[in-house]
């Protein structure tokens, strides 16, 4: 699988308005190449810096059908989106539902993961789950999975 956006490249900065320092919401995304014989996708938006700490989650969404190739910027901060397509969206580390975008540190280059992966089979979780919940109804059923890593280095 493929995950890209035209809004960045795997490995550039995230573009200030896809962060806290901006307009906060979520970039466009698209992905190609899902496994034919996938039942659901999950995406996910961690960050990884520093290494040593659990990821913080800044976006998990879940229930995302395999026919769908992507989202648009913007996505709404909702439980269950209906428009431009249904989906759950679960909790980010600070306990709301929905995107809520990078707020590095002045001085540091801090790196973001987003994550894409297809499921053999859906996970039947309600809207508003966390990380752990999902990650838990996961092991075995992930048949590929793609990453684009993203920095934001925060000028003081």
């Amino acid at each position: 699988m493929q995950l890209i956006s035209n809004a960045f490249k795997d490995g550039q900065q995230i573009p200030i308005q896809y962060t806290k320092d901006g307009d906060n919401v979520s970039p466009p995304l698209r992905w190609s190449d899902v496994p034919e014989r996938a039942q659901e996708l999950v995406l996910l938006l961690e960050n990884i810096t520093p290494q040593t700490q659990e990821p913080f989650v800044h976006w998990l969404l879940y229930g995302i059908s395999p026919e769908l190739d992507g989202l648009p910027k913007g996505f709404k901060h909702k439980a269950e989106p209906e428009e431009p397509v249904a989906l759950c969206q679960g909790k980010n580390a600070i306990g709301n539902v929905g995107y809520d975008g990078p707020l590095g540190t002045v001085g540091r280059t801090i790196r973001y993961r987003f994550t894409l992966c297809a499921l053999d089979r859906p996970l039947d979780l309600p809207p508003g789950v966390d990380k752990e919940t999902v990650a838990k109804k996961m092991p075995g059923h992930v048949l590929d999975e793609a990453q684009l890593i993203v920095v934001q280095e925060r000028k003081g």
